[in-house]
């Protein structure tokens, strides 16, 4: 008889905890909002006239979505991974979201010029974190227009496109 009356209170905690648990979850970056910052950032590119290369990656730096305009040259699509992977690795120790501003802060630190040796860091603009409210999810990497802060523009101009959705 006792235990029927707990099973209730029981079930209810259960549920209560597991609805905080689900609210309070990482939020994940599908691989459709990937695709589609993915493709604002190259379509943002080819209108400027630059044949690039995009790489959005997890928050763990793994591949969500990689596009390669038709007439980008090869180097792009290491160059747009190399970006992304520097921003989700380096920028949230140094508190920067976008590459170009950890790059110049990194240019600024001598002893900073070891973290090229570590593998897959390639310290030039072109990348922007993709945070949930303070939560990093990701990071978009753009190659292969003449200016790492045109890549960098194209990368924002991905992050625009999804914002909304990251809420």
């Amino acid at each position: 008889m006792t235990f029927l009356r707990l099973t209730p209170v029981v079930a209810l905690t259960f549920c209560a905890s597991f609805a905080q648990a689900q609210s309070t979850a990482p939020k994940e970056l599908s691989a459709l909002l990937a695709s589609q910052a993915a493709a604002e950032a190259l379509t943002s590119c080819d209108k400027l006239g630059h044949k690039v290369s995009v790489t959005v990656l997890d928050r763990n730096g793994l591949t969500r979505a990689v596009l390669k305009h038709e007439r980008a040259t090869p180097h792009t699509l290491d160059s747009s991974r190399g970006k992304a992977y520097t921003i989700i690795t380096l920028g949230p120790i140094f508190k920067k979201d976008l590459q170009g501003e950890l790059v110049a802060q990194l240019a600024a630190n001598p002893a900073a010029a070891a973290l090229t040796s570590v593998p897959g860091i390639l310290l030039l603009p072109g990348a922007v974190l993709i945070k949930s409210g303070d939560e990093v999810i990701g990071s978009i990497g753009v190659g292969g227009a003449p200016s790492g802060l045109v890549d960098e523009g194209c990368a924002k101009a991905g992050l625009e496109k999804i914002a909304s959705s990251l809420k």
